[in-house]
């Protein structure tokens, strides 16, 4: 018996030993379960990033991704988490540049992917990201890669109308579509954009009718917001964000009429009645409808950013609402629940965890726990072996009693 009383205390302190000095497995946080999706959508012979269940690669995860990195700083380590220069290259590559500049609808824009369609919305996110890229000049070979700013120009004024507002497209003009309020936001904001980066095409003279385009914004003001064209039914947070980004596109915010009526109708936006709704601390489309979205929550926040009202923002609700977004894959979606995301809204995500009131993007992911990870069992196997340990002890006590 003797032996075997050795025997079972020798692997009792083993096992004992184990429990204590064996680390547990520690739950992901939200940003460790982005960052492996992330890196799932990286394509690294081309240098862009892909959506679920394809391998084509897009603009507009690839501006998600960077956004992301950008936002959380990792995208100014040395060396960085991808290459810049590859990434330069792939965004360089979407930039249309086939057929004749004056005849091909689709000429001088950015696809969201090789030879797709050109938007004022991708076109403006293609720019946007392309700065961010070439601000890290330090990288080398950076200067190695340059875009055609001239027909990027020349492009955004295919999608002009007489109207003084912007379309979506060239190919929507030509299938009878008319201007809206966002498209004439992203075309404007990227004549500022062009305007900064390259200053010698005097992006601003492309502007050829300054005065109908800001009567054009104007008519589409309804009551205390805006409508995303003239004809639209009511206003809504993305019709009246789409108006202030213009305004502050064109350095002209003062020009708005009764601007504090506007920032309250925007303000009024976020949905706070409900704190146990899963649409509470974001911002809802219109004015009454409860139901928040991440798009919507994106383009208030970036209006009331530009008008410097965060202040007056929830932002701890705002931020339990955009936190809420993220999918068990680890991506962001439009509205709690779903469960696939997208980079594009990770992206979005990440701006406004950023933005002023908010604790920053990396801080507030990497604090959280992904409420989608297993988790840290680490404290319940170690109490289910040691219990183990004393059932196994006072069996092997009671034979010894019963041998003695």
């Amino acid at each position: 018996m003797k032996r075997v009383k050795v025997i079972a205390f020798t692997l009792a302190f083993t096992f004992v030993l184990l429990a204590f000095t064996v680390q547990p497995v520690a739950a992901a946080s939200r940003y460790d379960s982005l960052r492996s999706y992330m890196d799932s959508r990286y394509d690294a012979v081309r240098g862009g990033y892909s959506i679920p269940d394809e391998d084509l690669v897009r603009l507009d995860p690839t501006y998600g991704a960077i956004t992301i990195m950008n936002k959380t700083g990792t995208l100014a380590n040395r060396p960085p988490p991808i290459p810049i220069t590859l990434v330069m290259n792939f965004v360089k590559l979407q930039q249309y540049l086939t057929g004749d500049e004056q005849e091909q609808p689709k000429y001088g824009g950015f696809s969201d992917y090789l030879l797709g369609p050109v938007t004022n919305g991708g076109n403006y996110r293609g720019l946007v990201l392309w700065q961010m890229l070439k601000s890290h000049s330090d990288v080398p070979g950076t200067g190695d890669y340059e875009i055609n700013a001239t027909a990027n120009l020349l492009w955004i004024n295919k999608t002009s109308t007489v109207s003084g507002g912007y379309a979506v497209s060239r190919d929507a003009i030509d299938a009878g579509a008319g201007p809206d309020l966002l498209s004439t936001a992203y075309a404007l904001s990227s004549f500022k954009i062009l305007n900064s980066m390259y200053p010698e095409e005097n992006a601003w003279d492309w502007l050829f009718n300054e005065t109908a385009t800001r009567e054009w914004i104007d008519s589409c003001r309804e009551g205390d917001g805006y409508k995303l064209y003239p004809d639209a039914y009511l206003p809504s947070v993305t019709g009246t964000a789409a108006a202030i980004m213009a305004y502050y596109a064109l350095d002209s915010l003062s020009s708005i009429p009764d601007i504090g009526d506007v920032e309250s109708w925007l303000l009024a936006r976020q949905v706070l009645s409900d704190g146990e709704s899963e649409f509470a601390g974001g911002f809802e489309e219109g004015n009454g409808t409860g139901v928040s979205s991440l798009e919507s929550t994106y383009f208030a926040l970036t209006a009331l950013e530009v008008l410097t009202a965060l202040p007056s923002v929830n932002t701890t609700a705002a931020e339990a609402f955009i936190l809420s977004c993220q999918t068990p894959e680890g991506s962001f979606a439009n509205a709690p629940g779903f469960s696939t995301g997208k980079l594009l809204y990770a992206g979005y995500a990440c701006e406004m965890l950023n933005m002023a009131g908010f604790d920053g993007a990396l801080n507030t992911l990497s604090s959280s726990v992904d409420p989608y990870s297993p988790g840290d069992t680490g404290f319940e196997w170690r109490l289910y072996i040691i219990v183990g340990i004393v059932l196994i002890a006072i069996v092997l006590a009671v034979l010894g009693v019963r041998a003695d």
